[in-house]
């Protein structure tokens, strides 16, 4: 007599990491502990993108204490955050689970939020982003996804809360439409993954999370970490202005996707689900 077949899904969650040593280990775990029950397999895909400090060797230390499946790939060079993520995102698709959920490797959500994301999409969400509540980052960091939230609904006409959250989860057929949507090496890719679902008519559901310090010694870390005579870093404000050249150049292709309603006939991106 044949075993019913699982009922669970399988998961996959992409993870851009860099120079975060002292706090992904126990990150991990919390997740670890907090899907796995929930799921028939789940991956953990890190991608580490040059770090200089111990956070490969971290990670080979603790693969074989989790449940999940730990995969670590590591960036020649350092190639910043967007490139990163979307590296996350096609290794975590590469082995065609159900769901994939992303979160960056700086463990400022909670375990139990990346499982509140999960059963949004099992009850027949095909994207869920977070929103992130009392926000626990420095003052210039806030202010930015204010104006990213401003910029977003005025350049775009897509209306999203906190359009760039770093905690989310897709439908892999939704996933995979959305990737062949961006452009090559972005820079900001989950910002335009909200306006390409939004524009086309895949309802994003937003959720309020937790959210927390920076896991680790360091509640600035390095990527953002300021100099000792200004009070914003300088490698966020080239950023965020390359991101904003970047995003304007890429404005009107974008805008091409007309709005649609939700779930509608002849939507670019299909029904999510394959």
């Amino acid at each position: 007599m044949e075993s019913a077949p699982s009922s669970k899904p399988t998961v996959a969650v992409a993870i851009p990491a860099y120079n975060e040593a002292d706090g992904i280990s126990g990150f991990l775990v919390e997740i670890d502990r907090a899907l796995t029950p929930h799921v028939e397999s789940l991956r953990l895909v890190v991608v580490d993108d040059a770090s200089t400090d111990s956070t490969p060797a971290v990670l080979r230390d603790l693969a074989g204490s989790l449940n999940a499946t730990l995969e670590v790939i590591s960036n020649p060079v350092n190639r910043g955050h967007g490139p990163t993520l979307l590296t996350a995102y096609r290794e975590a698709l590469r082995t065609e689970p159900d769901f994939v959920l992303q979160v960056d490797g700086d463990g400022q959500f909670h375990g139990s939020d990346l499982r509140r994301v999960l059963v949004l999409l099992l009850d027949e969400a095909h994207a869920v982003s977070g929103v992130r509540r009392f926000r626990q980052d420095p003052w210039f960091r806030m202010a930015m996804t204010r104006l990213v939230r401003n910029y977003v609904n005025f350049g775009f006409g897509v209306r999203a809360r906190d359009p760039n959250c770093p905690l989310r989860g897709y439908d892999a057929g939704l996933l995979a439409d959305l990737l062949d949507a961006l452009p090559g090496e972005c820079l900001v890719p989950n910002l335009y993954m909200t306006v390409i679902a939004s524009r086309s008519g895949v309802a994003l559901l937003e959720v309020d999370v937790s959210h927390r310090v920076r896991r680790g010694g360091s509640t600035e870390g390095t990527t953002w970490k300021r100099g000792a005579r200004s009070p914003v870093p300088m490698r966020l404000v080239r950023f965020s202005l390359g991101a904003l050249r970047e995003s304007w150049a890429l404005r009107d292709s974008l805008r091409l996707i007309a709005p649609r309603r939700p779930g509608a006939a002849g939507s670019p991106l299909g029904s999510g689900r394959r």
